[in-house]
């Protein structure tokens, strides 16, 4: 947790969600996205849920290289090279695009300034979403960091997701997480204030994120 960043209670929805809730229910989109953490080009970083979990219980992860296996694997492997150490699946659901977009979208194109974003098709992993609510084991206390939270993540473009997640439905995140990527294989720069994210940020109907926390 950032004390900068106001702290939040753990919301009733994420506390009283049961493996059978998360399978068979409606998904909780408003409750997902509303005061949740976005993060482009994720990878399997576990530091945004080490620093801020507390800050946000929500957090929605995007990248278009990492695939189901390795993600899956991430999340079941709880060593000290794992980025959600302490933690196991409470329960977890594959997506659909209607249950996240259930109103479509409509993309704002890259601009004459902006890269190809194919330039990196050629390591495109196959498209999932996965809904995965986590929840602390008994050997650790909640100093190490909160009994649950949400991770929606889906293997999609950074850019495109932003505007189709939280654009499309009028949400905005409460908390936007951005690294300093160099050549990580991302075909536009995230904290470009002119650039296609930037751009896409301020499109939002919902308005722009609370906060901005940014990792070298």
């Amino acid at each position: 947790m950032i004390e900068q960043i106001p702290y939040l209670d753990p919301p009733e929805w994420l506390m009283t969600l049961t493996v059978e809730t998360m399978k068979n229910d409606p998904f909780p989109l408003s409750e997902v996205l509303q005061g949740s953490l976005y993060y482009p080009g994720a990878g399997t970083d576990g530091k945004p849920v080490e620093w801020l979990a507390g800050n946000a219980y929500s957090f929605v992860y995007t990248d278009y290289m990492v695939d189901r296996t390795r993600f899956l694997n991430e999340l079941n492997v709880n060593d000290e090279h794992s980025g959600f150490t302490g933690y196991r699946i409470l329960g977890q659901r594959d997506m659909t695009m209607q249950e996240l977009i259930p109103n479509g979208w409509t993309p704002i194109p890259p601009g004459s300034r902006d890269e190809n974003p194919n330039m990196w098709s050629e390591h495109f992993a196959q498209p999932f979403g996965i809904w995965a609510v986590l929840e602390r084991l008994p050997e650790y206390t909640v100093e190490h960091g909160p009994e649950r939270f949400s991770l929606l993540y889906l293997c999609g473009e950074g850019v495109a997701s932003y505007q189709a997640l939280y654009n499309s439905n009028r949400f905005k995140p409460k908390i936007l997480f951005l690294i300093e990527h160099g050549f990580g294989g991302n075909w536009t720069n995230f904290e470009d204030p002119e650039g296609i994210f930037a751009r896409s940020v301020a499109a939002n109907p919902a308005g722009m994120p609370d906060w901005l926390v940014k990792r070298l």
